[in-house]
């Protein structure tokens, strides 16, 4: 049977005009609830208060030394004429003539809360309590109904110290030094990462520390990570062909705030720290080892790649005696970190081991010499050491600190306690005069991505800002 219809088979040109029409006008009405009327707004960074999560107003430098980037805040006049590298300690950056670069934009998602209520160590934007007409961007420390205190660069909750997941504490790490960066301007510094004793058979090349085979295998080959700084011309001696440094442990201090001094005592030592980096080649019968201490406890990781295993030890005490690699040594990426008073052990982004402690001393010395890698017997390269401290919750600078600090804050069953990730600088629940939370109506929405990062250009007397795609990232 033969059905016929007047219905065209094939859609004219202005039909299909017609739907693409529509379908734009669907578009613009979804996104203008979604994205104008709602869900979603946008705004910009103007401080440096949550750097270096999130950038304020600043200045792009690349070291004359060791080519490492990093930014300087420039929301805070005046400049300094000059930036001290955080990565190799060299002073003589020009950081006066650069140009500014603003702050990020940033996406806001306006209804997760009304969903459910922040979370711990989750970046929330809100009205600033004494400002209603400000949005402020800050981390959650606090939640309703607990007591809140800030000792020794940590935070306590009821007593207790809070401990980070891994991400959290990619989230919050502020990098100390990056071997694939190499001081070479006379005088030149010593490397960081050195063979321990003279008989040392560690290498270097580039980006690259390499250990060839050996068949003693009873003795361990240790590179050892030692923090030095690089001191100023001022407190050098006369012979200025010679590089003076002065070992001690890692500080909290920011490549960041270059504009803001700091005395002596304002500056905290910390022994929170976390190491990174690629096994590229492990071969050959023996172990590598990763020493981690804070200057009381010490942790030691052993891996055998021929049997495919891993144990961990703290002091003389066995953690794990001997548990299977998830894949080969080979390419694998391993994270050690000592935050928040917790050993956390990773290979490729899983933790195997997250082991809360103790100190057999309290507030021990940090150690100048935190991490160490070791060979025996094995051929073994690694690449990207990376060296990361945790964020260190201090005493502001130039401004009084009120509340948490001296004894703890109880928090109401709708109040929240936030902290800004550049401690010394950050106007917070710390500081505020009046009443130290953020009370539950006064947040706004959860930083989703920094969608609009840019840098700028210069063409002879011109100066352009393009956008930097690199720099687009989700916000943990």
């Amino acid at each position: 049977m033969t059905i016929h219809t007047t219905l065209p088979t094939t859609h004219s040109g202005l039909r299909r005009l017609s739907e693409y029409f529509m379908l734009l006008l669907i578009a613009v009405l979804i996104l203008r609830a979604w994205y104008v009327e709602g869900l979603v707004f946008s705004c910009r960074t103007m401080s440096g208060s949550m750097a270096e999560t999130l950038l304020g107003t600043h200045r792009r430098v690349v070291c004359d030394d060791c080519g490492h980037r990093f930014v300087c805040g420039s929301d805070i006049q005046p400049i300094v004429p000059l930036a001290c590298c955080p990565n190799c300690g060299y002073e003589h950056n020009d950081l006066k003539t650069l140009p500014d670069v603003p702050g990020d934009g940033l996406l806001i998602n306006k209804s997760i809360f009304r969903l459910r209520r922040p979370r711990r160590w989750e970046v929330v934007a809100f009205r600033h309590p004494q400002h209603a007409g400000h949005v402020q961007i800050k981390r959650v420390v606090g939640l309703p109904g607990e007591k809140v205190q800030i000792r020794h660069g940590d935070v306590y909750i009821n007593g207790r110290i809070q401990r980070k997941s891994l991400s959290q504490q990619r989230a919050t790490a502020v990098p100390v030094h990056d071997a694939g960066f190499r001081a070479t301007r006379k005088p030149t510094p010593p490397l960081r990462w050195q063979g321990a004793g003279s008989n040392s058979q560690w290498g270097s090349c580039g980006r690259d520390f390499a250990h060839p085979a050996t068949e003693n295998e009873k003795t361990i080959d240790w590179l050892e990570y030692r923090h030095w700084r690089r001191l100023p011309i001022m407190l050098r001696g006369f012979d200025e062909d010679e590089c003076e440094v002065r070992e001690q442990p890692v500080t909290d201090l920011s490549g960041y705030n270059q504009n803001i001094s700091r005395r002596e005592e304002q500056i905290s030592r910390t022994a929170e720290l976390m190491l990174s980096f690629p096994l590229m080649e492990a071969s050959g019968a023996g172990g590598l080892f990763i020493r981690a201490s804070d200057g009381s406890e010490q942790f030691q990781v052993r891996i055998d790649p021929g049997r495919g295993c891993y144990s961990v030890r703290q002091n003389d005490k066995s953690l794990i005696p001997e548990e299977e690699l998830p894949h080969d040594a080979n390419n694998l990426t391993i994270e050690v970190s000592l935050f928040d008073r917790q050993f956390l052990l990773a290979f490729d982004g899983k933790v195997v081991l997250a082991w809360p402690y103790c100190p057999s001393q309290p507030n021990p010395p940090p150690s100048s010499r935190p991490f160490a890698v070791g060979v025996q017997g094995l051929r073994v390269t690694i690449r990207d050491l990376r060296v990361y401290r945790d964020v260190y919750y201090t005493h502001p600078v130039g401004v009084r600190g009120r509340w948490g600090l001296d004894e703890p804050v109880a928090l109401a069953d709708d109040e929240y306690f936030v902290l800004g990730d550049n401690s010394p600088i950050s106007d917070d629940s710390r500081t505020w005069p009046q009443h130290p939370a953020v009370p539950d109506k006064l947040l706004v929405g959860k930083p989703l991505a920094v969608h609009f990062p840019v840098r700028k250009i210069n063409f002879g007397w011109w100066v352009i800002q393009v956008p930097d795609p690199a720099r687009i990232r989700y916000i943990q």
